[in-house]
């Protein structure tokens, strides 16, 4: 999937006997995000479904918003990756809260103002962290 300037890869992992796909396919139409659902093959449990697309900072803390209310469970959001965003809702988490993995440990968000900075702080770090020049013996 070809990422446009501006925009950030995300998968999002949805439980369909939960009623998360719909509603996160609801909202990424609202939002006009481009986005392909696909079975998340290998994925536990095997019922998920991955939705893969591009969206703006803006769009996808809208996304995680909305989620946040809909969805039964709590939402995680891994920024650890290079290849963007994994967002899911997770049994473990209290519903309404969300929390950021980032290489400096987890951020938890109660707040829907909080969830746009705490992604940018996030991705920042990650960009970077991606960009440090080498250090130490022979660099």
């Amino acid at each position: 999937m070809v990422v446009a300037e501006g925009e950030m890869s995300f998968h999002l992992f949805t439980d369909p006997a939960l009623d998360e796909t719909r509603q996160a396919e609801r909202v990424l139409a609202d939002a006009e995000v481009t986005h392909r659902t696909l079975r998340a093959h290998g994925s536990v449990p095997l019922g998920d479904v991955l939705i893969a697309g591009s969206a703006t900072l803006t769009a996808l803390t809208h996304l995680i918003v909305s989620l946040r209310r809909q969805f039964k469970r709590g939402i995680l959001v891994d920024a650890l990756g290079s290849d963007g965003l994994v967002v899911k809702a997770d049994g473990s988490v209290p519903r309404g809260l969300v929390i950021i993995r980032t290489p400096d440990g987890e951020i938890e968000v109660r707040e829907a103002e909080g969830i746009g900075q705490a992604i940018a702080g996030a991705i920042g770090g990650r960009a970077q962290d991606q960009q440090a020049p080498p250090s130490g013996p022979g660099a």
